[in-house]
């Protein structure tokens, strides 16, 4: 058998899971100790090569550690001397050295055990690293390099074991930051104006002029306060005494006086700025709503002039779409109109025929051709006739006749009328329709024909077998007719999309349906001030149909 399952790499593991960032400081921070230990231990042992006297000092420090000097004499606060033994010397580098030894075995376990977060805090710290121009670090390596060179000809130890640990430390920054980033050298000053003075010509008119407008308020204020301090101080040197003090401030009154005006001319300048930005964002909250007609009235001296146009551009630009589609679709619709009626006249003499045939004297395989034909040539006028109702009530044609009628009793009328067809689908119906009347203003013919076609859909689409739940309720001032069935086949889409046209539920065309019904059913219901929506949960299919009850409240939103 084949699977795909395959060797997990504990390394790959363990480089996918999550890091943390305190354990990465902690790691990094006693890897910088251990550095540094190291730096220590190696600058000490280059120091015991070259100077003798070191030599002398380890070789005391190694027979102090054994126990093999005499006697210690350390001074004590009152001015004597106490005697240390051997065993105490011993004892008490003894107790040194294992602290250190566990403080550096400590290190280490830390560092190997959080490596891990460790490289992704070095990550952070290498782009952190990264944002510091090339020339700051030619400096600091040059200040680096010019104490090494105070300290030729200099015996200080303190002087040289910092050295050595700043040594080190510069050294692993600079492996951090070349390994990591490998760009050294690009990251310069005149890179970074270069990048800022090529986004400065990509940005657009508006954000140019703003950031000219602040640059040029912030070296105004700049130059005026330079002219401030430095007139200030050239007065008080050359005035003389008598009113040396009072001429003097009037250079600094005069430019605090010049940078409150800049401050306020900007503060001006953004506020009118953002009244032209308000009469923007209201013309395209109303080109949102759908009013297509909404224009702005921006100065030609404002900064936001070319956005103002261009917007303007765009409203005509989408009016003219909309107007063309507008104009294409009721073109569609025109024709779709002209050939339905154009067909219906040739139709109708078809059926008159099929029907005179009907009653000659027919072979039996003849009769039963002539059934066939008059099956086909019915389904064919269906088709023509809900082509034509749909067309009539997308371009606004269709002719209603509004009354109030009861709307209980006009559906029990439709399914006496359609007995014959729901026996035919050997489906089962539970309807639920109060006697007590319930009265709406529409038009009986179209609700009518609202409800035939539902209930067809039910009879072509519903599950064999299952049942079907109408039901009438009055509520909140509204009659509400809901259908409910299961469908034979999965049901793909949304309620909405079912009742666009030419949409059918059962993709496969294996039914007679035209794909108008629900919409036909849509239609005639907003065209007679009524509401229609379909919702579909998993294979269930429900169709509702409101209208306000007479006397009773409106929807919401309802023409």
């Amino acid at each position: 058998m084949v699977t795909n399952s395959r060797s997990i790499d504990p390394g790959e593991l363990l480089r996918s899971r999550p890091t943390n960032t305190f354990k990465g400081l902690i790691s990094w921070l006693c890897l910088l100790f251990i550095l540094c230990a190291v730096s220590l231990l190696l600058v000490f042992a280059v120091m015991v090569l070259v100077s003798p006297g070191m030599t002398e000092y380890a070789t005391d420090s190694v027979h102090e550690f054994a126990g093999s000097v005499p006697r210690h004499l350390e001074e004590t606060p009152d001015g004597g001397y106490v005697e240390i033994q051997a065993p105490e010397l011993v004892y008490e580098y003894g107790v040194k050295i294992v602290s250190a030894v566990a403080v550096m075995l400590t290190a280490l376990i830390l560092v190997f055990a959080f490596r891990q977060d460790r490289r992704a805090f070095e990550a952070i710290v290498a782009r952190w690293l990264g944002w510091v121009w090339m020339e700051a670090k030619l400096i600091i390596i040059a200040c680096f390099l010019v104490f090494l060179l105070s300290l030729m000809g200099n015996s200080s130890t303190p002087l040289i074991f910092t050295a050595g640990v700043l040594g080190v430390l510069l050294l692993y920054f600079l492996c951090l930051d070349v390994g990591r980033n490998r760009r050294f050298f690009g990251h310069n000053i005149i890179h970074s104006v270069l990048l800022r003075i090529n986004d400065f010509h990509k940005m657009t008119t508006f954000q140019q002029r703003a950031l000219r407008r602040a640059y040029s308020v912030i070296g105004v204020c700049a130059a005026l306060i330079a002219f401030g301090l430095f007139g200030y101080g050239i007065l008080i040197n050359l005035l003389p005494p008598p009113h040396r003090d009072k001429l003097a401030l009037t250079v600094p009154f005069v430019s605090v006086v010049g940078v409150i005006g800049a401050v306020w001319w900007y503060i001006l300048s953004l506020k009118r700025d953002l009244r032209d930005w308000n009469l923007l964002m209201d013309q395209i909250t109303e080109m949102y709503g759908g009013n297509l007609d909404a224009v702005n009235h921006v100065p030609p001296t404002s900064n936001l002039y070319d956005c103002a146009m261009q917007l303007n551009m765009i409203r005509t630009g989408v009016q003219k779409a909309v107007e063309e589609g507008t104009k294409a679709d009721r073109t569609k619709i025109e024709l779709i109109t002209n050939v339905s009626h154009d067909i219906k006249t040739p139709l109708t003499s078809v059926i008159s025929y099929v029907e005179l045939l009907k009653k000659e004297e027919l072979s039996p395989a003849a009769r039963d051709y002539v059934d066939i034909l008059s099956q086909k040539t019915q389904r064919l006028s269906v088709i023509v006739q809900d082509v034509f109702d749909v067309s009539k009530a997308a371009t606004g044609n269709i002719s209603l006749n509004l009354d109030d009628l009861d709307i209980g009793r006009l559906l029990k009328q439709t399914f006496v009328e359609m007995e014959e067809v729901i026996e035919h689908s050997k489906l089962q119906f539970r309807v639920d329709i109060p006697d007590t009347p319930m009265l709406v203003h529409a038009d009986g013919q179209r609700l009518y024909r609202v409800f035939q076609n539902l209930i067809r859909n039910c009879t072509q689409y519903s599950l064999e077998g299952s049942r079907v739940y109408v039901s009438l309720v009055a509520q909140s001032g509204l009659a509400s007719a809901s259908i409910r069935n299961v469908s034979k086949t999965e049901i793909t889409m949304k309620g909405e999309d079912l009742t666009a046209r030419f949409v059918r539920g059962d993709q496969n065309r294996t039914t007679e349906g035209s794909g108008l019904g629900l919409s036909i059913a849509k239609s005639f219901t907003e065209a007679c001030g009524g509401r229609f929506f379909v919702r579909t949960d998993g294979d269930l299919f429900v169709a509702t149909v409101q209208f306000p009850l007479v006397g009773g409240e409106t929807i919401k939103g309802m023409a």
